[in-house]
């Protein structure tokens, strides 16, 4: 373990970080120099301003420390089945994933399983992103997606996708299939995950089918009134 001497006092550096920690550890950008003491005074708890006098190269060694306990990963036994998650579930975890971990981090643990320990928790998001980016790319027609994946659809887009765009987006939908009935918007959040994917597939592919007949007919339609 790590110590350093400030004022006569000394402080230990952490060799693992809780959520919380690293939650507070994630507002600062480790970019940017005049961050650095603040970083590390969250992460040894102490005054940032005894740190400032600390010279630059020691405190890019530091910061690099909290870095590399930032970036720790750890598995677990009790990982969520992704595969069981509902429709509801996915709603929330898609929009806590667009709002970004810093923020919703214990929200999703929630859903994914609570843990106190950073490195456990990132490993289940970890987890909960691979499979989501499975999902979007299984369902990519159906989303309107490349077939390469949602993250390419989002590369090739020069303004960002909204979170609160993604909140009313995911609400529309919902209330559609619940065919604008409150009382059944639950019964739809309800049902599982890849049961209302492919229903919701299947009712594209329908839509597809049912306005290329129209088209068809309305073309039969002008060629034969131009052949008049």
């Amino acid at each position: 373990m790590f110590e350093i001497t400030i004022d006569n006092k000394q402080y230990k550096f952490p060799t693992r970080l809780t959520v919380d920690k690293w939650q507070e550890l994630a507002r600062w950008d480790m970019q940017v120099e005049d961050h650095f003491p603040r970083l590390i005074a969250g992460l040894i708890d102490c005054d940032w301003r005894d740190l400032q006098d600390i010279e630059l190269g020691q405190q890019q060694i530091m910061v690099g420390y909290c870095i590399s306990l930032m970036n720790q990963r750890r598995d677990t036994k009790d990982n969520l089945d992704l595969a069981t998650i509902n429709f509801g579930q996915w709603i929330d975890l898609d929009v806590w994933t667009s709002e970004g971990f810093d923020k919703s981090i214990k929200k999703a643990l929630t859903i994914l399983g609570d843990t106190p320990w950073a490195d456990e928790a990132l490993q289940k998001i970890e987890r909960w992103i691979d499979y989501r980016t499975w999902i979007y790319r299984q369902y990519a027609e159906m989303f309107g997606l490349l077939e390469e994946g949602e993250e390419d659809q989002e590369e090739d887009n020069d303004k960002p996708i909204d979170h609160n765009d993604i909140i009313s987006g995911w609400y529309t939908i919902v209330c559609s299939l619940a065919s604008e009935n409150l009382l059944w918007i639950d019964s739809i959040t309800e049902q599982p995950l890849l049961s209302t994917l492919n229903f919701m597939a299947y009712q594209k592919r329908k839509q597809i089918a049912e306005n290329f007949q129209q088209l068809k007919k309305q073309r039969e339609y002008d060629l034969q009134r131009r052949s008049r």
